[in-house]
């Protein structure tokens, strides 16, 4: 009689922490009326060779790095390097962990293509760079201008669409400009979409895994969720038996520069005296990792930080006083938050920079929720993942 073995039904912890089968695929698109279409797969990729990386203080977030083999022919499906118009072909790389969602990883256009060749033919060394780089690359030829009372998120899509780009907002956000704000010629378009999301407390403009262009506003890291948006569970690097991240890493304090007070100075606003916002950091919580950069540890001491040029919202004077609060908080708990830096190598996790999770290493004393800051991925099946993370402070 047979011996029937029940199959294991793994979890999504079960695959994430345990062992598991990852692999790439290289999609190819093409660009049209503002939409990206897949087209096929791009072969002859050279595994190791691929990379991509994410920094949150950069306006074109995403960039890249693969060598690709122009193959003789390619497998069924798939295209060769040599079939694409690289000025304006498009790539998006998908991380595939069997058992989880396929995670996608951004679109990108090809910044440079330099040849080497040699007795096996030509490779292609590509550089990446993403979606927002149409924006960055496009300026305007004559000064640009905003009117005061405009609506805000319809201008960005204006923008983007004078870009030959597209982007859904949302239409029932009806905050406007206070003044006009005006750009002089050679301004990039994505400089000015950044600076219309900033004058509403917005993120400045970012591309998020399918390539769409994302429009949101700004949440305070302590206020960010905590959990996977693809598994509806938490994220987290933690050590002991499931550590998906290696055992060598390092963290970065600096302790001496953290300002306790920001200053938000309102842009021009005529003749009118501009209003400002205050935020400090008052707490007297030796336990709270914003204490030893507070006014009383300190030794009663201010250190001030000023913001000046702050584009307002049009609102009523206590509702633009609150978004100058907000503005200087913001800022506040950022320079607070660099005290803290961990990077650290990991198996590949879908996430993005701008998240956060709670990173944890007994033996260090640590066990905190952290904010990503940049990602630098090995995308190729034994690749790691190396992540920049900063300490949550909430003030």
């Amino acid at each position: 009689m047979a011996v029937v073995v029940p199959v294991r039904s793994l979890t999504t912890e079960d695959v994430l922490y345990g062992d598991r089968v990852t692999s790439y695929r290289w999609e190819v698109l093409t660009h049209s009326g503002g939409v990206d279409t897949l087209t096929g797969y791009l072969d002859g990729v050279v595994e190791t060779s691929a990379s991509l990386s994410w920094s949150l203080f950069k306006a074109v977030k995403g960039e890249g790095h693969l060598n690709v083999a122009d193959l003789a022919v390619a497998q069924s499906g798939f295209l060769r390097i040599g079939q694409l118009a690289l000025a304006s072909a498009r790539l998006r790389p998908v991380l595939v962990i069997e058992g989880l969602p396929e995670i996608p990883l951004g679109v990108y256009l090809f910044s440079a293509a330099p040849e080497e060749w040699s007795g096996a033919g030509r490779v292609f060394g590509l550089e990446l760079l993403d979606r927002n780089t149409v924006l960055d690359q496009d300026l305007v030829e004559v000064s640009y201008t905003v009117a005061a009372g405009t609506v805000i998120l319809s201008a960005v899509a204006t923008v983007i669409s004078s870009a030959g780009e597209s982007i859904t907002v949302d239409a029932s956000n009806t905050a406007a400009t206070a003044s006009a704000m005006v750009w002089p010629a050679g301004t990039s378009k994505l400089q000015i979409v950044n600076d219309l999301l900033a004058a509403m407390n917005f993120n400045a403009l970012w591309v998020d895994g399918i390539g769409n262009y994302r429009a949101t506003p700004y949440v305070v890291p302590a206020s960010r969720s905590i959990s996977y948006e693809l598994l509806n569970i938490p994220r987290e690097l933690v050590d002991g038996e499931t550590s998906i991240y290696r055992d060598q890493w390092s963290r970065d304090r600096d302790l001496f520069k953290v300002p306790n007070k920001v200053i938000a100075v309102q842009a021009g606003s005529g003749t009118a005296e501009p209003l400002t916002g205050t935020a400090t950091n008052t707490t007297t919580d030796t336990s709270s990792p914003s204490y030893p950069f507070s006014y009383v540890a300190r030794g009663n001491r201010w250190i001030s930080k000023k913001i000046e040029g702050v584009e307002v919202p049009a609102g009523t004077v206590p509702e633009v006083q609150a978004y100058l609060d907000d503005k200087a908080q913001a800022s506040l708990i950022a320079s607070s938050s660099v005290q803290a830096a961990v990077i650290v190598k990991h198996l590949p996790i879908p996430v993005r920079v701008s998240d956060v999770l709670r990173f944890a290493n007994v033996p260090a004393g640590i066990d905190a929720r952290h904010v990503l800051t940049s990602i630098d991925l090995e995308a190729h099946p034994l690749g790691l993942m190396a992540s920049t993370l900063q300490e949550v402070v909430d003030l």
